[in-house]
């Protein structure tokens, strides 16, 4: 059988224009979806303006005070120990958003213009602000048969825990817009004590971010993905022996992981830089390295 003859001169049939019911002033209007328009796809060098961090570390070992020493950084506050610190150089008290008190706020600020003079944006921290998630879900997300839960386990069948992921996803969706816009995106984070499957062998714990994490819905391990860099701020000289620690006293960025912390860079050389001395308060070799000397 011959091949079928096409007709080039024939029109080739257009994109279906959907019509929607549209519920205007009580009354049902029908509006139009624009049908999508082909692209022209072609390859180019990929480039992103803004690189995302996440600093972790327990209390008190500098985790502010580092991202205070970023070029012209704005802080989101979700606690207020910010509030009586001040730059290590300068001695000018830090930028924060005012009138945040909640998750909705957090996100109504990053959809504003508010950072649009900074060259950073700080979450300090975002383990409070993951606490700060969850009655923003008790709130506005119903049960399944309707009405509010209680807690995230009143949802059912660890749907609290997937509703509390894709809530997370929401803020990183948030923080992409000014990533895009040449803006760093810092996370600054508690540290905690991490246990982690071992599918050929016994579980074990590691040091991480303070960030919920189980095998389903890891808030943990969505934010590391995320995230370019994950730094450890810890101690570089620090021994134990007989539960007792000693010589803690030098402090270290530290950027790649081993195996008993969590750490990652997609761009900075293991073998050139396993750590990075930060050797006192105004100590920013780490952002020098990360982003030059500028």
């Amino acid at each position: 059988m011959p091949a079928p003859v096409v007709n080039s001169s024939k029109p080739k049939p257009k994109a279906p224009v959907t019509k929607l019911p549209v519920k205007v002033a009580g009354k049902i209007a029908v509006t139009t979806t624009v049908a999508r328009v082909k692209k022209n796809f072609k390859l180019v060098d990929w480039d992103r303006a803004g690189c995302k961090v996440m600093v972790y570390g327990g209390s008190g070992l500098g985790k502010t005070t580092l991202a205070m020493l970023l070029n012209k950084p704005g802080f989101i506050g979700t606690d207020d120990g910010g509030g009586i610190m001040r730059h290590p150089v300068t001695g000018a008290k830090l930028k924060v958003v005012d009138q945040i008190e909640d998750y909705q706020d957090v996100r109504d600020a990053l959809n504003s213009d508010v950072f649009n003079d900074c060259d950073a944006v700080v979450v300090d921290t975002i383990t409070e602000l993951q606490r700060w998630m969850v009655p923003y879900m008790l709130e506005n997300i119903k049960k399944q048969g309707g009405g509010n839960a209680v807690n995230l386990e009143d949802y059912g069948f660890h749907k609290g825990y997937r509703h509390w992921f894709e809530t997370m996803e929401l803020l990183l969706s948030d923080l992409n817009q000014w990533v895009h816009k040449g803006k760093n995106v810092i996370l600054l984070a508690q540290e905690t004590g991490i246990k982690m499957t071992n599918e050929g062998g016994e579980d074990y714990k590691v040091a991480g971010p303070d960030l919920y994490h189980d095998d389903k819905h890891s808030l943990l391990n969505l934010v590391k993905s995320w995230c370019d860099h994950v730094f450890r701020i810890n101690y570089t000289n620090l021994a134990v022996e007989k539960k007792k620690a000693t010589g803690a006293n030098r402090r270290a960025v530290y950027i790649h992981p081993r195996a008993e912390f969590i750490a990652k860079s997609r761009i900075i050389p293991v073998e050139d830089y396993p750590c990075v001395e930060f050797e006192n308060r105004t100590d920013d070799s780490v952002w020098r390295l990360l982003f030059g000397d500028e």
